[in-house]
């Protein structure tokens, strides 16, 4: 706790809720000198809905060095560590959200994991088309009843979607409290239809943080209720967005853990998704194999096109061609295809002399 105020200034409120609600000493990974820790970090796993498919994740958290132990690879290490733990308990992938862009450059880097940009965010204001339901009241309670963790678990099934733990939802809410923020739930008599977070942001203008209702009608009490609150015109929010969309910014980053694992979730989400494959190397003995084994779990996922990127291959023995055709063979059976590209000229006059050049498309 005492690295993380000297790294990151936040109030002792904020410390408060984030080490009472997500911390844990079984989610820290440290690097000590001396016995002194100088560098800390925190992996919180998370389940994520992926195209209606169930995956594990886990967030990376609250990276921090000691300022007189910068630059000396500290920061790589604890991210080595935390991906080689993901790993081991089964992740597919790991996501960070930068603070800023530095941060953002900071993790691109192939030593802090090369994260790449996965989702993107827009401004977007939140419109009153004018809906009402006289039998919604909108509240904004002093106290949160579990109710609203069971609300928030079953109205929430997005195709892609972190799913928070009980004890995130509610510091969750006690973050958006202790920014001044608005906590707000509506009823229809006394069943839960909506919930509402939005804080004020250091320009004045008012955003919704989280907003999960059952009817538009709820939305647009919510948007009006706020108003009244906040003494503003316009309510905004941050929606998913498409990269390429004009407004669109950056926002959280992504990091494969086990190539396998993630591609089977692709592949079962996607059964037409075309799956190319870089052989990092020459195609023998001591490669054969792993390639073999990512191949038949593509297959057994579900996928039906496979393309082997032979680029970087300027070789190939017969444990290589043989498990080519293991596999094209196997493939075939279940109505799929694999096919090679970018093959070099050694490799292909081989095929030539093997009469295999024939039989690979």
């Amino acid at each position: 706790r005492a690295l993380w105020k000297e790294c990151f200034h936040d109030s002792e409120e904020f410390m408060d809720i984030y080490f009472e609600e997500k911390y844990t000493d079984q989610q820290n990974i440290t690097v000590r000198e001396d016995g002194k820790v100088i560098g800390a970090m925190q992996v919180i796993p998370y389940p994520m809905t992926f195209h209606r498919l169930m995956i594990f994740t886990g967030y990376v958290s609250g990276l921090c060095v000691s300022p007189e132990h910068r630059k000396r690879g500290v920061a790589s290490q604890l991210l080595r560590q935390a991906h080689r733990e993901l790993y081991r308990q089964g992740a597919a992938l790991s996501f960070v959200i930068p603070a800023d862009e530095g941060l953002r450059h900071f993790y691109e880097k192939p030593e802090h994991g090369a994260y790449w940009t996965a989702t993107y965010r827009k401004e977007v204001e939140m419109e009153d088309k004018g809906e009402d339901d006289p039998h919604v009241e909108i509240q904004q309670p002093d106290e949160w009843p579990m109710e609203l963790y069971v609300f928030f678990r079953r109205y929430s099934g997005f195709d892609f979607m972190l799913h928070p733990s009980e004890n995130d939802f509610f510091a969750a809410l006690a973050d958006c409290d202790n920014d001044n923020g608005y906590v707000l739930v509506a009823r229809r008599k006394r069943r839960i239809v909506g919930l509402c977070l939005a804080v004020p942001e250091a320009d004045g203008r008012v955003f919704m943080r989280s907003l999960l209702v059952t009817h538009q009608e709820v939305k647009d009490l919510f948007v009006r209720q706020l108003k009244q609150l906040s003494g503003t015109e316009h309510i905004y929010a941050r929606v998913p967005s498409p990269g390429a969309i004009n407004g669109a910014v950056p926002f959280a980053m992504a990091r494969v853990i086990n190539v396998k694992h993630f591609l089977s979730a692709v592949v079962k989400a996607y059964p037409d998704f075309e799956i190319h494959i870089g052989v990092d190397g020459d195609l023998d003995v001591r490669s054969a194999p792993k390639v073999r084994e990512l191949v038949d779990e593509l297959i057994d996922s579900g996928c039906r096109r496979v393309v082997l990127n032979m680029a970087n291959a300027s070789h190939a023995d017969s444990a290589g061609f043989g498990m080519i055709l293991r596999e094209m063979r196997r493939m075939r059976q279940v109505g799929g295809l694999i096919s090679l590209t970018n093959v070099a000229d050694r490799v292909y006059r081989a095929l030539v002399v093997m009469r295999m050049a024939d039989l690979v498309p």
